[in-house]
């Protein structure tokens, strides 16, 4: 249905050289919607290290292929027909996947069940729209309204390298949905809770130091990377890199929401978000240009993650972790000053990886004397690496032993 309705907005609208690369792009939705719903079925079965090396494997084609096309001269057009090419691999890798770990007989859904999954379905779409509209630059129509090209470039920019830089966190975040409605459906609130915290704690643990080093390697990373006339995109991505941290714990909420099958309190969340953001963006981007799309973004951010896990906390009895979530600030704290001193009024590439690298160990140092890990810490890289071994498939039926099982396995 989308493909069906951008194709004719494509052809009508695109320009010349943007149409046949607008047109393998909608073309391209079904195989990556393939990707995804296979991809999401290993998911279920709670098998996180075949996702992972199937993601692997993608990764380096994707970086072959393009490397390689690049290197042969072929356009955008060219670039884009690779990576649907690759992402044709990748699903195959995701059904072969499956095949593995699920029986081929078809079963037949019980009609009570498709109820359920219909009254399930339609709320989680409006969460997802909703998300599209607070997440992915609404702000960029009103700048085109009122603001220069300058500014929507260093705007699209800045966001883009925020939401790259959370990547890890909330990468970890998306395996958290077949755990948590394990545990809903095994009737385990205790575990339920004690995992919702420990992926907040965690979660907090990897975007903290993202948030804080990403403040202050900004301006030389930046010059380095883009020049010196892209300066004003350092500050906005500061800004918006501490409010994605702040997402990358929402999305735990997200997560153990839709894990609870709650279907109400997500739409609050989100609409409460994209509200904030449209009233924010139609007041202050005329008036402040970029740093106006700026608030409108870091409002429905913050809204939307405030709401989400005060729900949870209220609603559903899961806390926030605010002792060990604090010492993990304060640790952050403690890296930004050691990257700060570092790098001085030096932009240069050896002082700015001096920097991160002071940085990263005055983080680990003070998150060790602060207690944030410890012996626990070291079990899970251990447990990390044995789980990326073969071992036996879960059946596609969710047990209650599974459940316990994804606890345990939760940090990992």
């Amino acid at each position: 249905m989308v493909a069906g309705l951008a194709l004719p907005l494509i052809l009508l609208t695109a320009p010349g050289t943007l149409r046949w690369p607008l047109i393998v792009t909608a073309v391209a939705l079904f195989p990556t919607t393939l990707e995804h719903l296979y991809c999401h079925v290993v998911y279920g079965a709670q098998r996180y290290e075949l996702t992972a090396q199937a993601s692997t494997i993608k990764m380096l084609l994707q970086l072959v292929v393009t490397v390689t096309l690049l290197a042969l001269g072929f356009d955008l057009l060219g670039l884009i027909v690779g990576t649907t090419l690759v992402t044709l691999v990748s699903g195959a890798i995701h059904r072969a996947r499956v095949g593995q770990l699920y029986p081929r007989q078809a079963a037949r859904v019980p009609d009570t069940a498709r109820h359920e999954l219909g009254s399930y379905l339609v709320p989680l779409s409006i969460v997802a729209v909703l998300d599209a509209l607070v997440w992915d630059r609404l702000e960029v129509f009103f700048l085109r309204l009122s603001a220069s090209p300058h500014d929507i470039a260093f705007y699209s920019l800045a966001f883009g390298l925020a939401t790259k830089t959370m990547l890890l966190p909330e990468v970890t975040v998306g395996a958290l949905l077949p755990a948590f409605s394990a545990l809903h459906r095994s009737g385990s609130p205790e575990d339920f809770r004690a995992l919702y915290q420990s992926a907040l704690r965690y979660v907090a643990l990897a975007a903290v130091p993202i948030a804080a080093l990403g403040i202050v390697l900004a301006p030389p990373v930046v010059d380095v990377l883009y020049g010196h006339e892209y300066a004003p995109v350092a500050p906005v991505f500061s800004v918006l890199g501490i409010f994605a941290a702040l997402s990358a714990m929402r999305r735990v909420a997200w997560s153990a929401l839709r894990g609870l099958g709650d279907r109400r309190c997500a739409i609050t969340a989100t609409s409460a978000g994209a509200v904030a953001s449209i009233a924010i963006a139609a007041l202050l981007i005329p008036r402040l240009g970029l740093w106006g799309a700026v608030a409108a973004n870091s409002t429905a951010q913050a809204i939307a993650g405030v709401v989400g896990l005060t729900v949870m906390a209220r609603a559903h009895r899961c806390g926030f972790p605010v002792a060990e979530v604090g010492r993990i600030v304060v640790a952050g704290a403690v890296a930004f000053g050691a990257a700060t001193a570092v790098l001085g009024h030096d932009a240069g590439v050896l002082r700015v990886i001096a920097a991160a690298l002071a940085g990263a160990a005055a983080y680990l140092a003070a998150c060790v004397a602060l207690r944030v890990v410890g012996a626990r810490e070291w079990r899970m890289l251990a447990s990390t690496a044995r789980r990326f071994r073969s071992e036996p498939a879960i059946p596609g039926t969710a047990r209650a032993g599974a459940a316990r099982d994804a606890l345990r396995n939760s940090e990992a």
